[in-house]
């Protein structure tokens, strides 16, 4: 059944438009009704129509403009247009924001059957091409999930199944991308979906499929000439994340490849460099070629020992920086890593010391002549004389940390009075972290382990609190609250407050009124 919004300014005519046909005859149901179209765009957070079959002519929001913003915010809804004059010099508008049929008033029942029956057909049309495509990209995402798990394909089979699918990855990239681990499951999973369009404006005209693995990671294939290079778009992506949300995120690139058969191959590749990516908060986005040359099984200790360094140095515990530098050391001596290997393994935590300086605004030490310099790791020629390097560099960099650290919860706690009090306002994580002089990436992970919450949740919580109170208190209108707590979208509020509270704010304050 098609759920149906009127809108019209007159009640005359919305009550007549209620009674005009056997809607459920039709296999349709009155969803709502509206006065003008600001009142319908606010329909839209409670529940989207189907249909909207609306007076073109009402004060502050038309027909047309309601229309438009329509087209731009609901493309899948239909709408019908209801005009008192036979002059349709707008029609070109009509037609740019997808306007179904002009019905002219007075309305008669075969008038507007003939324009629902459009309406309906254009809606079971887009119905089967939606499933058509969702089922065409689920085959070959299924498809390309068996290339990456289960490599062990004939070249055959795999060669039907592409010119089958329509798969062309004569030329790709795999990409991984991981999500940090502060956020629950629910919302790295709803964020793996958003995150998604982004991916695909960054590429622009090249094809990418998405290959989840688990809440926390992703892989994206990308089907590009090799004369394309990723990284830009990755650190496009990045970026956007980091200016939009409180997620970080991190992208490892693999080599460029010729054949479906490589794609495991790729996979590796891209789990190697995104691995190593989460270690260098200097580097988010790593492409295989930046790595150390080393086989798996010794990438994979090694990625392990670099994650315990890492979580040392951040939770400024000298003695397991210590003894996690013996056991990295001691497991490339006896493994005989090739030594360029090595000073690229140096490389990656002299930048994890650097980035922690950054995080905790000390950038000025970056060029202090008392630290071991990058340059000074680079020129080493001996594994003792890197190990040397590195212990006096990390250790260096925790003493300057812990005779500069902030008191944390003094911190938290300015970061929250801030947005308690202007919480009106446009807040962002990077906001905030320039706020109390933090980088953004730690200001997030400080005070999710701190509070217990994300940054965004927690400004969320204070203007939906903070809305509940004015919609007890005051007889403003739903847009006012929503602009007065610092959502201007009323659409946008309405749907966050109900998802807050289970209740519609219009709901909300009815309850209270009892």
């Amino acid at each position: 059944m098609y759920n149906v919004l009127l809108v019209d300014n007159e009640p005359a005519i919305l009550s007549a438009l209620s009674h005009a046909i056997d809607w459920a005859a039709h296999d349709c149901h009155i969803l709502n009704i509206a006065r003008d179209g600001r009142e319908a765009m606010l329909q839209f957070a409670q529940e989207a129509p189907d249909i909207v079959i609306s007076d073109i002519r009402m004060p502050e929001v038309d027909g047309l403009e309601l229309a438009r913003w329509i087209s731009e915010n609901h493309p899948a809804c239909k709408v019908i247009i209801l005009t008192g004059f036979p002059d349709f010099s707008y029609a070109q508008q009509a037609i740019n924001y997808r306007v179904v049929d002009f019905v002219l008033k007075p309305t008669s029942e075969d008038s507007l059957l003939a324009a629902l029956d459009k309406a309906k057909q254009r809606l079971a049309e887009d119905q089967v091409r939606k499933t058509d495509k969702q089922a065409d990209v689920l085959a070959c995402e299924l498809f390309l999930h068996q290339l990456i798990f289960d490599p062990v394909q004939s070249l055959l089979y795999t060669m039907e199944r592409t010119n089958a699918l329509g798969l062309d990855l004569s030329s790709c990239y795999v990409l991984r991308f991981g999500l940090d681990d502060i956020h629950t499951e629910a919302d790295r999973i709803a964020f793996q979906s958003e995150v998604r369009e982004m991916w695909r404006q960054a590429m622009g005209e090249y094809t990418v499929y998405f290959i989840p693995r688990g809440e926390r990671f992703c892989y994206i294939i990308l089907c590009a000439p090799v004369g394309f290079d990723p990284t830009e778009a990755c650190h496009q992506v990045v970026q956007t994340v980091q200016q939009t949300t409180d997620f970080q995120i991190t992208v490892g690139i693999s080599a460029h490849h010729h054949s479906p058969l490589e794609l495991s191959d790729a996979a590796r590749e891209a789990d190697h460099a995104q691995q190593l990516a989460e270690y260098s908060p200097q580097m988010p986005v790593i492409s295989y070629g930046q790595l150390p040359v080393l086989s798996d099984l010794h990438a994979s200790r090694i990625t392990e020992e670099l994650r315990t360094i890492q979580s040392a140095l951040e939770n400024r515990n000298r003695g397991a920086v210590i003894s996690g530098l013996d056991r990295l050391f001691a497991y490339l001596r006896r493994e005989a890593i090739p030594f360029p290997s090595v000073r690229r393994i140096a490389v990656i935590l002299y930048e994890c010391g650097q980035g922690l300086l950054i995080s905790y605004n000390l950038e000025i030490l970056l060029t202090d002549a008392s630290l071991a310099s990058e340059r000074a790791l680079l020129d080493s020629g001996a594994i003792d004389e890197i190990e040397q390097l590195l212990r006096g560099y990390l250790t260096a960099v925790l003493d300057r940390i812990c005779m500069n650290a902030t008191d944390l919860d003094d911190l938290v706690f300015r970061v929250k009075q801030y947005i308690d009090q202007n919480y009106a306002g446009e807040l962002s994580l990077e906001g905030l972290a320039d706020y109390v002089h933090l980088s953004a990436s730690y200001l997030s992970k400080l005070f999710k382990r701190e509070v217990g919450q994300n940054i965004s949740g927690y400004i969320q919580q204070v203007r939906i609190e903070r809305a509940k109170v004015l919609l007890r208190t005051t007889a403003m209108k739903t847009y006012e609250i929503a602009e007065a707590v610092g959502i201007p979208d009323p659409v946008y509020f309405s749907k966050l407050f109900k998802k807050a509270t289970g209740q519609k704010p219009k709901d909300f304050r009815l309850e209270e009124e009892k």
